[in-house]
């Protein structure tokens, strides 16, 4: 069964893109690309924010995912026993993460 978009019936369509396959079903003759004309150009322009999100990227990949230095300085704490917890911190920083979930 074919769908006629024109208003007209399918074999007066002369001058339209689309055609009839062999099992009688319609499809789209897609005309192709056209290339640009010599005048044109693509332009892409980014926004301040734009900017500012892709220098904050590739300031975090240039980052060094562990501070070894921090997570050595951390282990002989531990290791000595010299570790001490702040828990008033530890709760406000938990207040604090919870209140960026609202």
């Amino acid at each position: 069964m074919a769908i006629n978009f024109t208003g007209l019936p399918p074999h007066s369509q002369a001058n339209s893109t689309r055609a009839k396959t062999d099992n009688d079903t319609v499809t789209e003759r897609r005309p192709a690309a056209q290339a640009p004309s010599a005048g044109s150009s693509d332009e892409v322009r980014l926004s301040e924010a734009m900017k500012a999100l892709q220098a904050a990227d590739k300031r975090l990949a240039d980052t060094p995912e562990v501070d070894e230095k921090r997570v050595a300085e951390l282990r002989a704490a531990i290791e000595s026993g010299s570790y001490q917890i702040d828990s008033q911190r530890v709760a406000e920083r938990m207040l604090d993460f919870e209140s960026l979930l609202d």
